[in-house]
């Protein structure tokens, strides 16, 4: 029996509703603690406390722990325990949970103090059913002599507002993750007390604030604003404060403090107000959205509007219901008013969540949304797209961009721009409705194409210009020169016969160059490729080179070691060449300085400087001098056509066109950089050849040598004049001739037993080609030798495999000595 104290009263046990009446009607004598009478005055001390209070409280007296309790802790209890939960043995009482409320109430009655617990979670079974329940409750000694008598318990069951706070917290970290998604800045403006405001970190980082400016003043932001918009917006919002709107929308500039640039706001807002229809509140979400008006002011040419997202929650309030209450709406309002189509799917891409401006947007009911996945919404032709991006979402993809098009109510598709990412098991996107950007895009591109082939058909008009004024020219002294040889000769003269044969051949021969760059730069011109040794190639060209530039221009020649052979035409590379120097020689009048250096280069990816190039390796021939140079203007149209800054009779403005095209045709490229005042350099890529150095041919002097003994020589030629004219020169040679008029005709003889030694065809036979002639003939006579002669040849230009051995080309137009050395080469061998 505890040691106790006389009482003179009962009056301690006076009061407590049901549990004062249970309390005294209990039978103590029965416990280890005796009759009431007889308790110790701490414990009837706090026995009356427990009973007169309203606060849910509880008493374990003793080694044994017996129980008091009040009205207030007994409306927590279940029927299993009320009643007989009073005078009852702790332990035995509460055997379920004691491994967790043993300890506690153990330390206590050891003499370590009182303890505390918050949101602690002690299941107990009420009414049948074991329910998870949080309390936060103190464990306090009762003071007994120099000993601890027994333990107050104050408590309270939490397990509502615990609750709640979850579900806040959920929904809090719902909104966060769809605004970081769609980028959107909050704003909440006290309207009773002076535009009081805050601001979140999202909206501080779209208008370039400091962390520490979330509490900025009215006057702050009407600073912020570009002095062209200041006026109007300021007098906009406070009519909207002063009239009864309950929405304010606005758009205007600010001058971002961070880093000076003017940026573009869109602000979507509701105003909140009391009966009497006096603003309190504002609530709005902010949007950067400089790239959207930027790319309406340019025709919407920008395809992705960047608007940064965010808002700043409103402090919680005196309850945890109403926060909870209070933040739900907020994030409602953000959610309600985005433009952007904000939605929420599962694993599996059903949608569970999408915001109001998808009905918007597209015209479908939230009902008609929800509950299924966007297969039956997606283009037929996108095959897919959105589904697949869903399931990368699914894979553990974090984040995923794209666009595809989806199905209107009204049967019409809209673009939409996708931002997605993972968390757990959802997924959440935003997609912007990027329809009308583009069709802005595709008119523009429509636009664009137009203007190119107007430029397309400026140059063609240029260039048949260009072309009947310089063989107007050539005509004219061709055909002058030849009519007063027709006169002279009419009226039996022969004086000055000579000097009208020499123009007319000085004006041919013009023509014939002039046809000549022309297809160069047309890259239609028949080529010749051989292995070249382009070190070679440069110094034997040297002679030639200084007599052409005069004495006034040192002309140094720096060759590379070990250069790689090219593939070219040789002869057309050395005309390149000397057209270069030429150039050169007239922009230094004065003299000056020509240097021809070589090297390989490599070229490992696309550059601005050489975009026509693909990667691989080239060999590279620099001309530089040291003239007047040009401009940038000038040098941009070097290359083309007729295009000279040489004084009218000078130049045809036809040799860098010819130089362009010749090394486009052998697939290299050719670059100008000039400086007015600083010189010209023009940088040749020719492709690296890994063969041999083609063996030099024999002279034209030791082809002479050969004298035609009576060989045959077939010649086919649509053209009578041409054929004519080969035909009497062979004959005159001293070959035995043979001629037909088409291929047919001409395979009609080959086949037939005559001796042939040469079969000299042209390529533009109509029909059947001079190429194909030439297979069906190697057929029968497989060491035939053929010259084909070419005025225009589209497919021989480069053609790999077109020149077989055993045969050679010849361009129209030719002089019949240089026919003769040809035919007689190839007939000697």
């Amino acid at each position: 029996m505890l040691k106790t104290n006389r009482p003179t009263s009962a009056d301690f046990l006076a009061g407590g509703g049901e549990m004062g009446a249970l309390t005294r009607a209990h039978d103590w004598s029965a416990t280890p603690l005796g009759k009431y009478e007889t308790w110790p005055q701490s414990l009837r001390t706090a026995v009356r406390i427990l009973l007169n209070t309203n606060h849910p409280m509880f008493i374990w007296w003793g080694p044994e722990l017996i129980q008091f309790y009040n009205d207030a802790y007994r409306q927590t209890m279940g029927p299993e325990r009320h009643p007989s939960a009073l005078g009852q043995r702790g332990q035995e009482c509460w055997e379920e949970i004691w491994p967790i409320i043993g300890p506690q109430i153990e330390q206590v009655m050891s003499g370590g103090g009182a303890t505390w617990h918050e949101n602690q979670l002690v299941p107990v079974t009420r009414h049948g059913r074991l329910e998870q329940v949080y309390w936060t409750y103190s464990y306090s000694p009762i003071d007994e002599g120099d000993r601890v008598g027994g333990v107050l318990v104050v408590c309270r069951d939490v397990t509502r507002d615990y609750l709640a706070a979850a579900e806040l917290r959920e929904r809090e970290a719902e909104l966060a993750r769809v605004q970081q998604i769609g980028q959107i800045g909050g704003l909440e403006v006290d309207l009773r007390s002076g535009f009081r405001n805050r601001r979140s970190p999202e909206y501080l980082l779209i208008h370039g604030l400091a962390p520490d400016a979330a509490n900025e003043t009215h006057e702050d932001w009407v600073r912020r604003i570009h002095p062209e918009d200041r006026e109007a917006t300021e007098k906009k919002f406070r009519d909207a404060i002063a009239a009864k709107d309950r929405e304010y929308t606005v758009q205007y500039r600010i001058i971002r403090p961070s880093d000076g640039e003017t940026r573009w706001i869109s602000v979507k807002s509701t105003i909140e107000r009391d009966e009497t229809g006096r603003a309190v509140r504002l609530v709005g979400a902010h949007t950067d959205v400089t790239e959207q008006v930027m790319a309406e002011q340019a025709l919407r040419q920008s395809e992705e509007r960047h608007r940064r997202l965010a808002d700043q929650l409103a402090e919680l309030n005196a309850t945890l219901a109403q926060r909870v209450e209070e933040k739900t709406r907020e994030r409602d309002r953000i959610w309600n008013v985005s433009q952007d189509l904000l939605v929420v799917a599962d694993s599996n891409g059903v949608w569970q969540t999408v915001n109001p401006a998808w009905t918007r947007t597209l015209g479908w009911s939230e009902a008609e949304l929800l509950n299924r996945t966007s297969e039956w919404l997606e283009h037929p032709d996108d095959n897919g797209l959105t589904q697949a991006q869903v399931r990368k979402l699914g894979a553990g993809e974090t984040t995923v961009r794209f666009e595809s098009r989806f199905r209107h109510k009204d049967g019409s598709y809209r673009w939409l721009s996708w931002t997605g990412v993972s968390d757990k098991d959802r997924s959440y996107a935003v997609a912007r409705d990027v329809t009308a950007e583009k069709a802005a895009a595709e008119r523009l591109r429509a636009t664009e194409e137009a203007l190119l082939q107007s430029q397309k058909m400026e140059a063609v008009g240029q260039l048949t210009g260009g072309i009947a004024h310089d063989f107007n020219n050539l005509l004219t002294g061709i055909v002058g020169s030849l009519d007063l040889l027709q006169t002279r000769l009419n009226q039996g003269r022969t004086d000055n016969v000579g000097r009208y044969i020499n123009a007319a051949m000085t004006s041919a021969n013009r023509a014939a160059a002039l046809t000549h760059r022309l297809l160069a730069f047309a890259r239609r011109q028949p080529l010749i490729p051989k292995s070249v040794d382009v070190n070679q190639l440069v110094v034997s060209l040297e002679d030639l080179l200084r007599r052409t530039i005069g004495e006034t221009i040192d002309l140094q020649i720096v060759a590379a070691n070990d250069l790689w052979s090219t593939l070219c035409d040789p002869n057309q590379l050395e005309s390149a060449l000397l057209n270069l120097a030429i150039n050169a020689r007239d922009a230094m009048p004065d003299g000056g300085r020509l240097a021809i250096a070589t090297s390989n280069a490599r070229v490992d990816s696309v550059t601005a400087e050489t975009p026509a190039l693909s990667p691989g390796d080239y060999v590279c021939i620099t001309v530089t001098d040291t003239g007047v140079g040009m401009s940038a203007e000038v040098a941009a149209r070097a290359f083309d056509p007729f295009f000279t800054t040489k004084p009218i009779g000078q130049g045809t403005g036809l040799g860098l066109s010819m130089i362009y095209g010749f090394a486009r045709q052998s697939n290299g490229h050719v670059t100008i950089d000039s400086k007015i005042g600083q010189g010209t350099t023009v940088r040749l890529y020719l492709p690296r050849h890994h063969g041999d150095v083609a063996a030099s041919q024999a002279s034209a002097a030791r082809m002479a040598e050969h004298a035609a003994t009576g060989e045959t020589v077939l010649v086919i030629e649509d053209e009578p004049v041409v054929r004519g004219v080969i035909v009497e020169m062979l004959a005159e040679q001293g070959y035995r001739t043979l001629e037909a008029v088409d291929g047919p005709s001409g395979l009609k003889i080959l086949r037939s037993g005559e001796r042939i030694d040469l079969l000299v065809t042209d390529v533009g036979l109509p029909g059947m080609n001079g190429r194909q002639v030439a297979d069906q003939a190697r057929e029968s006579r497989p060491d035939l030798n053929i010259l084909f002669i070419t005025g225009y040849a589209e497919s021989v230009a480069m053609a790999d495999g077109f020149l077989q051995p055993g045969m050679e080309m010849i361009t129209k137009p030719f002089d019949l000595d240089h026919l003769a050395q040809r035919v007689r080469a190839m007939i000697s061998g």
